[in-house]
């Protein structure tokens, strides 16, 4: 089976940055920022923001400039350094990299808007398959989809493809660490840090029953999000790992995100 590697820039920000960005987090949440202290803020998070884009800027269908996509996460940086608040319970590296993510995701998405029809065959997907898990008490099958939507399997997958842009972003804001766990379509708020103590509870149950669900995947299915989500790898580099097409690696994640979304949303009604 095909080995992927991390890119340098992922090392990096995995390893050798660790230390100096919590040293960064330290400095900047005690002194006013200044040109200078700025410019090393900037220095000491380009790997961070060089790995989002990295990772990210493939997800879209259509092509983003990744110059742009550093630019836009850097200035998200700045912006979060001189409004963070270290009173509020948020470290400061949880909440930059929270900004830098949710500026990286809203410039992908903004760069492919979509139909209000695209947003309406969502719904429908994500009600057929959660309405299939309930009836068969299991994962359905890409087959079981797509006979009940009365489509063939390469429709369904062309589906999968069309909803791309409006499925990657949102598992992105469920998967992260529970510091970070917000759930919202339309962007990362930047008040996460006043959440009260009652909205934290419920988010953290929520994400216990995500996970809990995300084990009656398939195994397809949470291998990819395994790989992409948590391990931090390129969805190339997932494709190289399965021994399959990213493109296919993509229909996959999108129909992991389908049925987590269906789930959380039936949930969250009960809570």
């Amino acid at each position: 089976m095909a080995q992927a590697t991390a890119n340098p820039e992922q090392q990096s920000a995995r390893q050798g940055n660790r230390p100096m960005q919590t040293q960064a987090a330290r400095t900047y949440q005690k002194v006013k920022l200044t040109e200078t202290t700025e410019d090393e803020l900037l220095v000491t998070y380009a790997p961070v923001i060089s790995q989002m884009v990295y990772r990210f800027a493939p997800l879209a269908r259509v092509t983003v400039d990744s110059d742009d996509l550093k630019n836009i996460a850097s200035l998200s940086l700045i912006q979060a350094a001189h409004g963070f608040d270290p009173t509020a319970g948020m470290s400061f590296e949880s909440y930059a990299r929270m900004r830098i993510r949710g500026a990286i995701l809203d410039e992908i998405r903004k760069s492919q808007p979509l139909s209000r029809s695209v947003y309406s065959r969502r719904k429908e997907m994500e009600n057929t398959i959660e309405s299939l898990r309930i009836e068969l008490n299991r994962q359905p099958e890409e087959t079981e989809i797509a006979t009940h939507l009365g489509v063939t399997v390469n429709q369904y997958r062309a589906l999968l493809d069309e909803l791309r842009p409006v499925i990657f972003v949102p598992l992105h804001q469920l998967m992260e660490g529970d510091d970070e766990f917000s759930y919202a379509d339309n962007q990362y708020t930047a008040d996460v840090t006043q959440e009260d103590p009652g909205e934290t509870t419920v988010r953290h149950e929520l994400h216990e029953l995500i996970r809990e669900r995300i084990q009656q995947l398939n195994r397809q299915q949470q291998k990819v999000l395994l790989l992409f989500y948590y391990e931090g790898l390129r969805m190339k580099d997932v494709a190289e790992l399965m021994e399959i097409s990213e493109s296919r690696v993509c229909q996959i994640n999108t129909e992991a995100v389908l049925s987590l979304r269906s789930f959380i949303k039936r949930q969250e009604r009960k809570i």
